[in-house]
């Protein structure tokens, strides 16, 4: 009689516990890994290679009086959305107010995209019921997921800071541009804080409303406190909204010119601890995928994407286009309601005016036109290009989700499918492009202002849309329709770095002219380049082409 051993099954490693499938929490860190490295690579070159590049331009006492002088004469009114005005003659203080507002918007949105999913995304897949099954009390699930995307943000924030505690130490060429360890430590912490604050939001409303309703909350709600609290100086009825944000809270907190505000800056994180517990609570409580939908109208029967593959294509969109449209209008209608404001200033800055009229000659920028071409083209060219990767990302679930495999079994051509969610795609960027229109003329019209030059000039950002929408769509047929919504955003973040540092840091022409927006011309003040047009069009029919010949001459990818 013998007796057959059998091996005990060993547990996970102690490696795989922090990084890998031995816990949610390494399989979080794990899955942020790519983000992350993206994410604290971009700002860590950044911050060297942009002041770097500072001291070099700017290397004599004349050069930064120049400066102060230029920053002296710009209106209130265009001053706002760089920041408060400190010290800009020295390293710290210009590295904060020409560059160093924008960097949280950018960390913000990878927070907001990571915690608006984390849980909510699992749960309307399905897969958390799996995990919540194996024992592990859903209060600790949410926490595990939470702390793998707190640790990565703090990866992406320690890199913020020995960048800029290195540039500080390092490339000083003028008494007063040191840049100490705790001003490095203030920029960096208040920068960490404001993204994890907007992630919070998402987090909390994830259990509520699903993760497509909390991350736009969250993001309208980001861009508005950073406009917000821009205008609230010169005008002053602002400044109670501001104040209701994060944005309006820290203000003051101008670290890297050498200005602190501890107690704000305290107060971020309190505000983004109490939404992360209510996430917490609020995922252990209620059932797993439940939500509430947000009120809206019920969609016409034409719209319910029952009569075609394009009409389905079109329906799948229809309420991230609206969101989108709407949201980007609202942004467009405030600027548009301060032209006013922004032409008054100009009268009463002949200095600013003549700069202008020096870099843009031939151009009349004492419009509302002029203020739209300064402060929305900009922004708005990237709000779009984040829509055009919601677009890409809906049309992509099909294949993502496994719904594909469904929709094929009926008489449906391969290359029929690809081809009407390209078009699916390019009539939401009409849409949302209307939307945003309307807004825009609302906003022009309450100023007094003309009305056509703007409006045509919101164009440009259907047509940057439809060419993202049709990179995105190539890069679902060539590489898998999971990439492809991934490829847009890193696209988007990625030229626009190159559009606003690449004259600082002497890129390149070449590389500089990878940068689509650069090829735009004004729009808004009614000078076009042909280049940008051309260029737009041919990726979008371009990448449609190319991305139906790819789909339908490989496998379907889960």
């Amino acid at each position: 009689m013998t007796a057959a051993t059998q091996a005990v099954p060993r547990g996970p490693s102690t490696w795989s516990r922090i990084y890998g499938f031995g816990s949610i929490f390494a399989k979080t860190i794990r899955d942020s890994r790519r983000a992350t490295i993206i994410t604290a690579g971009l700002l860590g070159l950044v911050f060297v290679g942009v002041s770097k590049a500072i001291v070099t331009e700017f290397n004599t006492p004349a050069s930064r009086a120049e400066i102060d002088a230029l920053v002296a004469a710009v209106p209130p009114i265009l001053q706002g959305l760089a920041g408060k005005v400190v010290n800009v003659g020295t390293l710290g203080g210009y590295l904060q107010y020409k560059y160093g507002t924008f960097f949280p918007l950018i960390v913000s949105m990878w927070s907001i995209l990571a915690l608006s999913g984390t849980l909510a995304g699992e749960a309307q897949r399905g897969s958390l019921e799996f995990i919540a099954a194996t024992g592990r009390s859903r209060r600790w699930i949410a926490i595990e997921k939470l702390s793998g995307h707190v640790l990565m943000l703090s990866v992406a924030v320690l890199v913020t800071f020995a960048s800029i505690t290195f540039a500080g130490s390092a490339f000083p060429v003028l008494p007063g541009d040191e840049i100490s360890a705790l001003s490095a430590f203030g920029y960096a912490s208040w920068l960490g804080l404001m993204a994890l604050a907007a992630g919070a939001l998402a987090f909390a409303l994830g259990p509520f409303v699903g993760r497509g309703a909390a991350a736009g909350i969250s993001g309208a709600f980001m861009f508005a406190g950073f406009i917000l609290n821009g205008y609230q100086q010169p005008v002053p009825e602002l400044a109670p909204f501001a104040n209701l944000t994060w944005w309006g809270w820290t203000q003051n907190h101008v670290a890297l010119g050498g200005e602190y505000d501890w107690p704000a800056v305290a107060l971020v994180a309190v505000a983004a601890v109490a939404l992360l517990a209510v996430g917490v609570e609020a995922f252990a409580r209620r059932d797993i995928g439940s939500t509430a939908a947000l009120p809206s109208p019920s969609l016409p029967r034409a719209l319910l994407g029952l009569g075609g593959p394009v009409g389905r294509a079109i329906s799948g969109n229809l309420g991230a286009a609206i969101s989108w449209g709407v949201g980007i209008g609202f942004f467009g209608l405030v600027l548009g309601g301060a032209a006013r404001g922004f032409m008054d200033q100009l009268a009463e800055s002949p200095q600013f005016v003549e700069i202008l009229s020096t870099v843009f000659p031939n151009v009349d920028y004492a419009s509302a036109g002029g203020f739209l071409q300064l402060l929305f083209v900009e922004f708005g060219v990237i709000l779009a290009g984040l829509a055009a990767a919601t677009f890409v990302s809906g049309w992509a679930s099909d294949e993502t989700s496994g719904r594909l495999e469904m929709v094929l079994a009926s008489p449906l051509a391969r290359a029929r499918w690809a081809i009407a969610g390209g078009v699916g795609m390019l009539v939401s960027v009409m849409l949302f492009v209307a939307l945003t229109a309307v807004g825009i003329g609302f906003g022009v019209a309450s100023s007094g202002s003309e009305l056509g030059t703007p409006l045509v000039g919101a164009l440009v950002l259907g047509l940057y849309a439809a060419a993202l929408v049709g990179i995105g769509h190539a890069v679902g047929g060539l590489l898998g329709t999971r990439r492809a919504a991934a490829f847009v955003v890193v696209f988007v973040i990625v030229t626009w770095f190159v559009q606003l540092l690449g004259p600082l840091l002497g890129l390149p022409d070449l590389v500089r002219d990878l940068a689509l927006t650069s090829h735009y011309g004004q729009p808004m003040v009614g000078v076009w380049d042909p280049v940008g047009i051309v260029a737009s069009i041919v990726l979008a029919i371009g990448g449609i082409i190319v991305g139906t010949w790819a789909f339908a001459r490989r496998d379907l990818r889960g």
